[in-house]
């Protein structure tokens, strides 16, 4: 995938989840395709999440969480002993997945995976600060590591 195709994924998979609407063909296969890339290629899957991560506006948690809830989740739970460091590092560099990265669900994740996320993403929130003190939507606190 050229960096062209990277950026009109992750900008159509963003659009899908901004318009509170009608969605198009191009949004939804985006979903689609994001779907079959954090099954079937960690890399290329990370890459399209931090272009994501980096378009998105700083105070927007709606976007934020689906990317936790959604793309992030299904990396971890398919690639995790591949990825883990990768994503807690990113998190560690960039405020916006550190707060995507909090909106992963504890259910949805294998317990090892959930075991690191809890023991490193704490410390790694407290140095971004203020920034995450409510980075979540409400209802995703209970489950993901908001609180």
């Amino acid at each position: 995938m050229t960096e062209r195709e990277i950026q009109e994924l992750a900008k159509n998979y963003l659009s899908y989840f901004m318009n509170k609407g009608a969605i198009n063909a191009q949004e939804f296969r985006a979903v689609e395709t994001m779907w079959r890339l954090c099954r079937e290629d960690a890399k290329l899957a990370f890459r399209v999440i931090w272009v994501i991560v980096n378009m998105i506006e700083a105070d927007n948690n709606r976007a934020l969480s689906f990317l936790g809830s959604g793309p992030l989740e299904d990396l971890i739970n398919f690639h995790s002993d591949d990825v883990l460091g990768v994503l807690l590092e990113a998190a560690r560099e960039n405020s916006n997945f550190c707060v995507a990265l909090s909106c992963v669900w504890k259910n949805a994740l294998h317990e090892h995976s959930w075991l690191r996320l809890a023991e490193e993403l704490p410390a790694i929130r407290a140095r971004h600060g203020a920034v995450l003190q409510h980075s979540c939507p409400a209802d995703m606190v209970s489950g993901g590591l908001s609180d």
